[in-house]
């Protein structure tokens, strides 16, 4: 059996396993030494998902010790399958003769510090930055800039741990002397804090591929963020690239300047590149697949790839790099991530979450990092605080964005219906009187009735018995008992399933109440499940109605 090796065979690197077993290779998976209580939690959920699927092997401390286990298994290939992966990985390629970059370079693409002076070196666009080393480094390089606002981040880390934008050089020593403490989720020998001069403008990650050299665009995405009062930078999403605008070309050249800088000979490179008033500049590189946890099915009916596939065939037949370069950039449809904000600290459950999410036309997948049951989170903050991801994909750009600004719309100003705290609803009095609402509807018309503890079907002026047919003219949601949000959630939309286009989705006042917002909350039901909100009548007496869309 000829084997090929992930090293930190996690977050997206999880592609590789099963495009490596279509390739009639056995995945090894390799788990480097010396990482940190993140990775280690990541390694296990890993290998529960993976299974017999894999092989495992554990790094040795003593290097050549472990090259010698390495080589009986016939390794064809070893590529990094996170940021934790890629230095050994250089040294694992080196020490066996493989395809892969030279490890004595290894820091120009793993380190914040070795970018910038590869950079320097060739002459490119840089941030310009330093590294500090105790209080006054960071008085001086403000000084010297002369800024009003500066960056300060791990030389080498992972997600966006430790960054901040500091607005004083106060807060930038304040902040210092907080990551002097903190882990930046990849323990490495070194701790290596820098300063940079702050660089607005849009944010892009431009995913390559290289060929002994020769590199191609895979994929390009756009960040939107957020940046709060306290300098933290949220992710609000991450939206795929799929017609390129000005300014974009010479982003790509940049890109490529860069990859040559760093030394990128083989493999997958995952880029983050700004472009403000003076162009494009480099925030980072990083030598694996892009992270956010990728699937094949998202990204294959977004891109018609999945980057790995890719990487997987060049490496085993270099002469196919020309044809996947010269294909003309064109992803099959429009895709966004939405990334969770959590504006407070909470306890609760996301399964609200799941539900809502699922119920939006554009969503294909719901990405959770967080706990099964009611948990504790705190504010997000960062990239790794944001505990959910929702992967939307839509061939219509406009509908694309509309279920976006429809879920930001909840998270910024009804954030308390997407978590539930158990069973939060307190029951209701009856006071609607329903047979009033069923006398106002078409006779001719099969209207479900649900109450707290029947369901039945409404036709011709009275009860009758139900033929199976599950698809209904209207429906009268009428449950005021007591419960939780996420049965109430559920509950509501499969009958919003079961109404045809254009029927009515009638809901009584006491069947809202108990939710937090209350009849805000059953208008984003209906939104969300499909129904166009009916303009209240002065009749209304509080009850909500909809038509099916």
């Amino acid at each position: 059996m000829e084997y090929m090796g992930i090293v930190e065979c996690f977050s997206s690197g999880r592609l590789y396993v099963d495009d490596i077993i279509v390739n009639g290779f056995k995945p090894l998976v390799i788990n480097a030494k010396g990482n940190s209580e993140f990775v280690t939690a990541y390694r296990s959920m890993m290998s529960k998902e993976l299974g017999n699927k894999v092989e495992y092997i554990d790094e040795d401390e003593d290097f050549d010790v472990f090259i010698e286990k390495l080589r009986k298994y016939d390794l064809k290939a070893v590529f990094a399958g996170s940021e934790t992966g890629v230095r050994l990985t250089d040294r694992i390629n080196k020490a066996l003769g493989l395809k892969g970059n030279d490890p004595a370079t290894t820091y120009m693409r793993a380190t914040k510090q070795g970018m910038y002076e590869a950079l320097g070196k060739a002459g490119i666009r840089r941030i310009e930055g330093r590294v500090v080393t105790c209080d006054n480094d960071i008085r001086e390089f403000w000084d010297e800039y002369a800024l009003d606002k500066c960056v300060l981040k791990f030389s080498e880390g992972a997600g966006t741990v430790g960054l901040k934008i500091c607005k004083t050089v106060e807060e930038a020593i304040d902040h210092y002397r907080y990551m002097l403490g903190a882990e930046s989720l990849l323990e490495t020998d070194e701790h290596i804090i820098l300063i940079q001069e702050y660089i607005g403008g849009t944010e892009y990650i431009v995913n390559t591929l290289s060929c002994d050299g020769k590199h191609m665009i895979t994929d390009m995405w756009m960040y939107n963020k957020v940046v709060e009062d306290d300098g933290s930078i949220l992710y609000d999403y991450v939206k795929l690239l799929k017609e390129l605008e000005p300014g974009h070309s010479d982003m790509i050249q940049y890109a490529y300047k860069v990859l040559d800088a760093v030394e990128m000979k083989w493999g997958l490179c995952h880029i983050e590149i700004k472009i403000d008033k003076r162009g494009p500049v480099l925030i980072e590189t990083n030598a694996r697949p892009m992270g956010l946890a990728m699937t094949q099915t998202y990204l294959d009916e977004a891109l018609g790839h999945h980057q790995t596939d890719l990487a997987i065939d060049v490496y085993l037949n270099p002469a196919m790099f020309p044809k996947y370069a010269r294909k003309v950039y064109n992803p099959l449809k429009y895709a966004l991530m939405k990334l969770m904000i959590v504006p407070e600290d909470m306890v609760g459950s996301f399964a609200p979450t799941f539900i809502l999410s699922s119920m939006i036309g554009s969503t294909r997948e719901v990405l959770f990092f967080g706990k099964e049951g009611i948990g504790s989170y705190g504010r997000t903050i960062d990239l790794e605080t944001s505990p959910v991801a929702i992967k939307m994909i839509n061939s219509d750009y406009g509908e694309l964005m509309k279920d976006y600004e429809l879920l930001r719309t909840v998270e910024k100003r009804y954030f308390h219906l997407l978590y539930t705290l158990g069973d939060d609803l307190e029951p209701q009095e009856l006071i609607t009187d329903i047979s009033r609402i069923l006398d106002l509807a078409d006779r001719n018309k099969k209207f479900l009735v649900v109450t707290n503890d029947d369901q039945y079907v409404w036709q011709y002026g009275q009860r009758v018995e139900t033929d199976g047919h599950d698809v209904y003219d209207g429906a009268l949601y009428a449950v005021c008992k007591g419960g939780n949000a996420e049965e109430r959630y559920r509950q509501i939309f499969r009958i919003m399933r079961n109404i045809r286009t254009g029927g009515l989705f009638v809901a009584i006042p006491e069947s809202y109440r108990s939710m937090t917002y209350g009849s805000v909350a059953m208008d984003f039901l209906m939104n969300i499940g499909g129904m166009s909100i009916i303009l209240p009548a002065y009749e209304a007496n509080d009850t909500v109605y909809g038509v099916k869309k």
